[in-house]
């Protein structure tokens, strides 16, 4: 799997999708000045109408708002995301990292959090960023059925999402169906979208996911464990115990934790 694809993958799934849709790598610029380092991490992520010296200042506000993010240093997070909208207002990144950081476990203000998805959108309709994040809002309120059409939607509305992306909503659907009851459908579904060859660990995990509903444990922890087998990246089994931690809570009740195998 492309080294740059699991970097941005550990970054945010909003991150990942805009980095996907940027067109193809123009060539080399020549060396940036001594006194003006050459745009790295998140400055490569905005857009190209900020000054290269803005950029490197709101790249790296966004790379500190992320790090505070992940260790629960939410008003942190959110002070340098308003830093950085000062400096680049109107600028969309911003808004679906705010978005994330309302979106939660320890918080989950669902209504801040859309506010905050729909500017990214109302900014930038043409990527699926937006409409993936709005999706994941439904399913973090555990609003199934909302989420897997939203969901189905983003596969209708953008049929050339890159294979990583589409593994991940697809996946994310199955969650949704066998949530719902509909389990036969997820496997249905999992077995015409994955195959064990794949370049994600998606067949893996939704066949987790589904043995999670069934509260088959043993089979779940099976799955899970084939898949760190092959998937050895720990940033592809951060991604996978952040997909799949809702089932620790809501589908099973238990003093071990599952995914120890995963850390």
């Amino acid at each position: 799997m492309n080294p740059r694809l699991i970097a941005l993958l550990a970054l945010a799934l909003p991150v990942i999708l805009r980095a996907q849709q940027a067109p193809p790598a123009a060539p080399a610029p020549a060396a940036a000045p001594a006194d003006q380092p050459a745009p790295s991490g998140m400055a490569q992520m905005l857009s190209s109408k900020l000054a290269p010296d803005v950029a490197q200042q709101v790249g790296k506000l966004l790379e500190d708002s992320q790090k505070a993010r992940k260790e629960n240093r939410f008003t942190d997070a959110l002070t340098k995301l308003d830093e950085a909208e000062k400096l680049a207002p109107g600028e969309g990144l911003v808004y679906t990292m705010r978005g994330d950081v309302y979106l939660a476990p320890r918080r989950r203000d669902f209504a801040l959090a859309k506010e905050q998805f729909t500017k990214a959108l109302e900014l930038d309709k043409a990527s699926p960023g937006p409409y993936f994040n709005l999706a994941e809002l439904e399913f973090a309120r555990h609003d199934f059925p909302a989420a897997s059409a939203a969901f189905q939607k983003l596969l209708t509305d953008f049929p050339k999402l890159p294979m990583v992306i589409r593994h991940l909503t697809i996946f994310r659907i199955v969650i949704c169906e066998a949530r719902q009851g509909k389990i036969q459908g997820a496997e249905e579904l999992t077995k015409k979208s994955f195959t064990f060859m794949d370049d994600t660990p998606a067949y893996y995990m939704s066949n987790a996911a589904i043995s999670f509903v069934r509260k088959d444990e043993k089979m779940a922890q099976e799955w899970m464990l084939r898949a760190t087998s092959i998937f050895k990246d720990p940033q592809i089994h951060s991604i996978s115990i952040r997909l799949l931690t809702h089932f620790q809570i809501n589908c099973r009740k238990t003093s071990k934790p599952l995914v120890k195998h995963w850390v």
